[in-house]
């Protein structure tokens, strides 16, 4: 059965076929697939039919194609219940390939940016473009244009850029308590910001490299370019990537700076990765371990995965996405760990009720405190 990577590198291919936008060699190696098997060919063929794009073009519209596609790779990733079947992994297609499309060619016209002020923008991710100002970010289709020229398009909990030339102009978003967000650098890279989180980045990456600054969490797919190595710079870590995916969990309040590698390979600091392996780096010093990736990506695909992890991990998780604060018991303190997975986009209390069965702590939402009792 045919991999995550390859059925997301396939539906690009098939949204370039729609576009006539096939390099020779694209071309070939789509022509490869579809006669690889008969229910490629089907598949290309339905797809292939205009009014069956229009009007999956039309259901896309009603809801958001990332998350959609999250839950199936979440129901093989982190349930692990069963491997690719020949409907799961035609229906992925789809939702990859249609989602593409409807995503980068819908209708948009352009809007004039709101610029509020910062204590106004509690709870909602905002955009802070290259001249200082800030742009309050909302589900309205929206068509920014930075001062250097550049392209942004907003829709839903998205952000594309593209590419343009002129002078290295930076900008920053910034993602609240309670929501992620999705953004496509110029270069085709793609970073989900976990919530609580920011990234400074170029609105068009110059000279030979291509260098962002992140705070908090997000997953990179890095788009591959030898030429420009991708580099990112997250409190006391430094990696350095060609083309990769890999995770970076870097919040303020956590012990130690989490590198994660999914594919490809990546430097942390001096230490070089290989995929299914974690980097941590504390006080300046990494070291490397081997670690349940999928776990530790959960966020992406609107999980809560717990492998062992403590409370104090657990409750940082539960505060950021549902922006509560955690009260422990005065000079008391749990050997408690847990292990489970629970959906991220459930009640709260749906959430600590679970954690409750769990015995050895119990946990009360009052307000926006959860009180944690041993």
């Amino acid at each position: 059965m045919e991999s995550f990577n390859h059925l997301y590198h396939t539906s690009r291919l098939i949204v370039k076929y729609w576009d006539n936008t096939l390099s020779e060699e694209e071309s070939a190696e789509l022509a490869a697939w579809v006669a690889a098997s008969e229910d490629n060919r089907l598949l290309f063929d339905e797809l292939s039919k205009e009014e069956v794009l229009k009007e999956e073009m039309v259901q896309m519209g009603k809801y958001h194609p990332q998350r959609a596609w999250d839950r199936i790779e979440g129901e093989v990733m982190v349930k692990r219940m069963i491997p690719w079947g020949r409907v799961a992994a035609a229906m992925a297609l789809m939702i990859l390939a249609i989602g593409a499309k409807w995503w980068y060619t819908s209708s948009m016209e352009p809007v004039a940016p709101v610029i509020v002020k910062a204590q106004q923008t509690k709870g909602k991710p905002v955009l802070v473009m290259g001249n200082g100002s800030e742009v309050v970010l909302s589900a309205t289709d929206t068509l920014l244009t930075e001062q250097s020229g550049a392209k942004i398009r907003q829709q839903g909990n998205q952000l594309a850029y593209k590419e343009t030339t002129g002078p290295l102009v930076y900008n920053t978003l910034q993602i609240p308590r309670g929501m992620d967000y999705r953004l496509t650098l110029s270069d085709g890279t793609e970073v989900w910001l976990n919530a609580e989180s920011s990234l400074r980045f170029p609105v068009h990456f110059t000279g030979n490299s291509r260098q962002v600054y992140l705070t908090g969490e997000a997953y990179f797919a890095v788009a591959a370019d030898a030429a420009k190595p991708f580099s990112v710079t997250a409190g006391q870590v430094a990696v350095t990537v060609l083309g990769t995916e890999f995770n970076i969990m870097a919040y303020e309040n956590e012990l130690a700076v989490q590198t994660a590698l999914v594919s490809g390979s990546v430097r942390v600091n001096a230490t070089v990765l290989q995929p299914g392996w974690v980097g941590i780096t504390s006080n300046g010093n990494t070291t490397t371990q081997q670690m349940d990736i999928a776990a530790l990506t959960g966020w992406k695909r609107g999980m809560f995965v717990f492998r062992n992890d403590d409370i104090t991990t657990v409750l940082h998780q539960l505060e950021r996405w549902y922006d509560v604060t955690a009260v422990y018991p005065k000079g008391k303190t749990s050997s408690q760990h847990f292990t489970g997975a629970i959906q991220r986009y459930d009640n709260i209390e749906k959430v600590l009720e679970l954690l409750n069965q769990t015995g050895g702590a119990n946990f009360k939402l009052n307000g926006r405190q959860i009180n944690v009792a041993f």
